[in-house]
């Protein structure tokens, strides 16, 4: 019975120092972040660090607030 005990317990040291050696691929790469771009001035920003709005029924995704405004200010004063 004590040989089966120490068995045991080899066999779960050997699978943990496996672990630490040979980590699984999923944790080494983190999940990809999605981009989108600035329609005023084209720069890539993670979507959920951009400003969303919605204008004429379409979504637009800025980067800043200064940077969504001018859109809207620009596309304003083609419409008209």
């Amino acid at each position: 019975m004590a040989r089966l005990a120490l068995f045991g317990i080899a066999v779960i040291f050997v699978i943990i120092v496996a672990r630490l050696i040979f980590p699984s691929s999923s944790s080494k790469e983190p999940n990809p972040t999605e981009m989108v771009q600035d329609p005023n001035n084209g720069v890539y920003i993670p979507k959920t660090e951009a400003i969303k709005k919605t204008i004429n029924g379409k979504e637009f995704y800025f980067s800043t607030e200064q940077s969504a405004e001018e859109y809207i200010n620009k596309n304003q004063t083609k419409t008209d």
